[in-house]
């Protein structure tokens, strides 16, 4: 970041937060309200602030670094464009079958999820590629303009899937021509472009995904850009993908299914990071907004990631940080079930009408929880200049919990906090405890809006014995994208035993694959070299599933790596379930490359204030956990000495993080706060 003045802006569904780090090193934060209607909205009012803040100019911006939710959230409503869809004849019903998995395997009456694509929209072309990449049948190109012409003005975008299009795509690739000469204007995706790999339903549904969310996505990324140009900026715009990279947004607005978990992903990217700056290379990570939370683990210093996923019952064939979110933040709906249980969440207030306590939310959330239980300041949220109404928060869980369970408003309240913490303990438990993972040696990293408000409740019943809080925490997922490296992946299916490889041809394959990937980089305007690697999916003979395995930072597979191959896959094969065979064979399935371009440490030594004089600490009355009335101190976040305990508070513009009896502060400087627990028991 030496000598460049970043901004980065992360749009959540609550809140808008954005930063900018100047060349001499200066942070800049600032977060305002999500403009659910039209997202950019409120990035560049975001932008202007900042601007404003550092007396510069948009000509004086070299990047902006954008983590967005437009994807996510058309797949969360299920809002997306017409699609048509041509495959291989025979196989049109690809979409509607899909695999022999269910969601609950013993509920035959639960309703199947309808197809992006509808049948009437979905035809058949006589073409045929074998899986060694020759030609069985040659592409019929009437077939190709009559699916054109009747798809012309029913639909937004097309999607093309081939059998066996990763071994050769030339039949795609010829049809998405004529598709465009036939259809001018109209988005065209090509599932060999999106996700060249075996198994032909993940890799239609990714392709489809991809197609019904160009044209949102792409007109939203389109809008933005010129939005930001008209207002003087002349620099890089880049998106964060949902491996923690950042691409220029030239190669997003083609694939914007690589955006997916695009803000999650950067809070893993910076809870990776700054871990790694305090002494904790392996944390869970828990990241708390207003409308979701996101967890993840870090171990060694880097986030896990997956080469396969699901997003909203669809699978999806490229790779991205292992986040889980829930449905679980600060603006999540507290209510009594028909069965009289309290029920948080997943539906959630969103940033407008908001909690209660903002003035405009008619019914009771996590966060008029806190407001009634004393551990949010009433004065307001974002410095005082998102103001609450404590009788209105009041008034709604009175009405919404407190009622119907016959309970008093502060045990009610209690009540909601502790059953969104419990849901928040068990995502943390499916991403670690699930997997084998003993959870009590890491540190539990909490940031968002919310997260520091329930990190210490959930560290307790996990074990977890040390939380830490970032200097910024509702600004956490923004400045990650100011750390997410450049980087772009690609694969090839390629299947074969490990130990009769033609390595000419594997050579050739993977020649193949970074010269696409460092062409689409420099197309893209990127000017630096990336630093390759290669991954390669194995697995046993008869299996179906693989493992990704790293093979070099050379970028080759050799005959020398055979073996290596061999001893790193048993071995993970024996964590990851338990159990390896020594005289099975290894087959080779998928080659992976991935180009980094490093960027360069984003670090800060100022935040843009002014110094002042420490403050008093404060006392305020309020509640514990189990709605016994407590008086917290407060201490605003640069007051925050080592030896704090709680029960505390730590107010911030961005924040606040609540320090309940038994915790105390080991550390408090730029970098974050770390809270230690001294007693077996955490409010």
């Amino acid at each position: 970041m030496s000598g460049r003045n970043v901004v980065a802006v992360d749009i959540g569904g609550t809140h808008t937060d954005a930063a900018l780090l100047t060349a001499d090193g200066t942070l800049h934060v600032h977060k305002v309200r999500s403009t659910p209607s039209d997202p950019g909205i409120a990035l560049v009012t975001a932008v202007d602030r900042l601007l404003e803040r550092s007396r510069l100019a948009p000509g004086d911006i070299t990047a902006v670094v954008h983590g967005t939710t437009v994807a996510t959230n058309a797949v969360i409503m299920g809002d997306y464009a017409r699609v048509g869809l041509l495959v291989t004849a025979g196989f049109e019903d690809i979409l509607e079958i899909g695999t022999q998995q269910r969601p609950d395997l013993y509920d035959p009456w639960r309703p199947k999820t309808a197809a992006i694509v509808p049948r009437e929209r979905v035809h058949g072309v006589r073409e045929r590629v074998g899986v060694d990449g020759a030609v069985v049948t040659p592409l019929a190109e009437d077939d190709v303009r009559r699916a054109a012409r009747e798809l012309a003005g029913t639909v937004d975008a097309v999607a093309i899937v081939f059998l066996f299009s990763f071994a050769d795509a030339a039949h795609e690739r010829r049809a998405a021509a004529i598709v465009r000469a036939e259809l001018p204007g109209l988005p065209v995706t090509m599932s060999s472009s999106v996700a060249p790999e075996f198994r032909e339903y993940p890799r239609a549904a990714t392709t489809v995904l991809n197609a019904a969310l160009l044209p949102r996505s792409g007109g939203y990324l389109a809008r933005l850009e010129e939005r930001l140009r008209e207002r003087g900026f002349t620099g890089a715009f880049q998106l964060m993908t949902s491996t923690g990279g950042v691409i220029p947004a030239a190669l997003a607005k083609d694939l914007p299914v690589a955006l997916l978990v695009s803000g999650p992903a950067a809070g893993a990217v910076a809870a990776a990071e700054l871990g790694r700056r305090l002494g904790e290379p392996d944390v869970v990570m828990l990241d708390v907004g207003g409308t979701s939370a996101d967890v993840a683990l870090i171990e060694d210093g880097q986030a896990r990631r997956r080469y396969r996923s699901e997003v909203a019952g669809l699978p999806v064939a490229l790779p991205q940080i292992d986040v889980l979110p829930i449905g679980a933040g600060g603006g999540s709906l507290a209510r009594v079930d028909d069965f009289g249980s309290l029920a948080v969440g997943p539906d959630s207030a969103g940033a407008d009408p908001g909690p209660a306590a903002y003035g405009s939310g008619r019914h009771a959330t996590v966060t008029d929880a806190h407001v009634v239980r004393g551990s949010i300041d009433p004065a307001g949220l974002l410095g005082g200049a998102l103001p609450l109404d404590p009788v209105r928060a009041r008034a709604a869980i009175d009405r919404d919990v407190a009622a119907p369970l016959g309970l008093g408003g502060e045990t009610a309240a209690a009540s909601v906090v502790s059953i969104a913490d419990g849901r928040m303990a068990d995502a943390l438990r499916a991403v670690t405890v699930a997997r084998g993972i003993d959870v009590r040696d890491h540190a539990l990293m909490a940031f968002g809006g919310a997260g520091p408000l329930h990190a210490c409740a959930i560290a307790a019943d996990l074990g977890i014995r040390r939380v830490v809080v970032p200097r910024y925490p509702g600004l956490t997922s923004a400045l990650g994208l100011l750390m997410g490296d450049g980087r772009y992946d690609l694969s090839r299916t390629h299947v074969a035993p490990l130990r009769a490889l033609d390595h000419g041809q594997v050579d050739a394959l993977v020649g193949a694959l970074v010269e696409e990937a460092t062409s689409l980089l420099r197309g893209a305007g990127v000017a630096a070299e990336p630093a390759l690697s290669l991954d390669a999916d194995l697995r046993y003979a008869g299996q179906a599933y693989e493992l990704t395995i790293p093979v070099s930072a050379a970028c080759a597979l050799g005959p020398g790596d055979v073996e290596r191959l061999e001893v790193a896959f048993r071995r993970t094969h024996r964590s990851v379930y338990g159990h390896a065979w020594d005289d099975v064979a290894i087959e080779l399935v998928t080659l992976r490359v991935r180009a980094v371009v490093p960027r360069a440490a984003a670090d800060w030594a100022a935040d843009g204030r002014s110094s002042r004089e420490r403050a008093p600490a404060r006392r305020r009355a309020g509640w514990d956990a189990s709605g016994a009335p407590v008086e917290y101190v407060v201490v605003d976040r640069g007051d925050v000495e080592t030896g704090l305990r709680g029960p505390a508070i730590v107010q911030q513009t961005d924040t606040t993080t609540l320090i309940p009896s038994g915790w105390r502060v080991a550390r408090a400087d730029g970098v974050g706060m770390v809270l230690e627990r001294e007693e077996a028991r955490c409010e």
